[in-house]
């Protein structure tokens, strides 16, 4: 099994832009793209994969034939029910709403298989671009209660400082938000679910505001949480995120860079700047930015030429 291509979903939620259009070159016929789910098996976007063997079928079609999970997949991905990742690109032309996510633990409680851990690379974003990451202080539950309730919680954010190549990673219970400007490749546990804590007091295209979820959020909201920007360093080869579900490296390549599959784990890789090619069982293929493949466990060598940055995560 070679490199494993996919068909993206697209997301057109009000605050996204033209950018994965126009700069990364994505074929969707959404007036606004906010999202390009790259790779997914989540119900809500299930990417198709391109590669011929298994043309239309989709990942989690694929991930569900047992007898290639183990040579696909890999070994830690043996007796799991679903794909583990969701990997997007997202195009923030508007401020996102504050919002957080949950952790396993309240999932399951709603008869969730699991929570949302995720973590931002920043491939681009404007000049002087903020994300909103945690809050200034930490609070106690009724303190939380009485600002979300009374619509206070943006005198409580804390704003950070981005730039290109920067990478942040969001723990579940974190109250975050991408702002305007910015655009990301989101890596994250499998799931779909985000609970609004506040949205800009906006209307969507027919007059209506969105949706909050002010009661799960306070439920799930952990406010001593601060994450750390971590900004890019001149080694070839940086850990940007790391925890008990997943891994991602960034890697900078000029030149020839050589890989190896691992029987452990997959790899995804998502180009996050620049072009080149790779090589794996003596095909090539040409690769840019914005483009998205899963190394199956068991490929063997490949080889990457040229001069990109790429994003490489597995299973933990």
């Amino acid at each position: 099994m070679n490199l494993i291509f996919m068909e993206p979903v697209f997301k057109d939620y009000l605050w996204g832009g033209n950018r994965l259009k126009n700069e990364l070159h994505k074929n969707s016929d959404l007036d606004i793209t906010a999202e390009s789910w790259e790779i997914s098996s989540n119900k809500n976007g299930d990417c198709k994969i391109l590669n011929e063997e298994y043309s239309g079928m989709t990942l989690s079609e694929l991930f569900a034939k047992k007898n290639l999970r183990e040579l696909i997949f890999g070994a830690k991905c043996r007796d799991l029910e679903e794909f583990p990742l969701l990997i997007k690109f997202i195009d923030a032309n508007q401020n996102l709403s504050i919002q957080v996510h949950p952790d396993d633990e309240y999932a399951k409680t709603i008869g969730l298989p699991n929570g949302k851990n995720e973590m931002w690379y920043i491939m681009d974003c404007k000049e002087n671009a903020q994300i909103i990451a945690g809050l200034k202080h930490s609070l106690s539950k009724q303190e939380l209660e009485n600002i979300i309730n009374n619509n206070r919680i943006k005198d409580y954010l804390n704003y950070a400082d981005i730039k290109k190549g920067d990478s942040i990673y969001i723990s579940a219970g974190t109250v975050h938000a991408i702002l305007s400007g910015v655009l990301i490749c989101e890596i994250q546990q499998n799931a779909d679910i985000t609970y609004r804590v506040y949205d800009w007091d906006r209307k969507d295209k027919n007059g209506n505001s969105r949706e909050l979820h002010k009661e799960q959020a306070i439920q799930t909201i952990k406010p001593d949480i601060i994450p750390e920007i971590i900004h890019e360093n001149n080694e070839n080869i940086q850990i940007i995120a790391s925890n008990k579900y997943f891994e991602t490296q960034k890697i900078n390549i000029s030149g020839v860079f050589v890989d190896n599959s691992d029987t452990n784990s997959f790899y995804t890789i998502n180009i996050a700047d620049g072009e080149g090619k790779i090589k794996a069982l003596e095909m090539e293929y040409n690769i840019k930015k914005g483009d998205s493949f899963l190394v199956p466990a068991t490929l063997g060598k490949f080889e990457f030429k040229g001069k990109m940055t790429i994003l490489k995560t597995y299973c933990k």
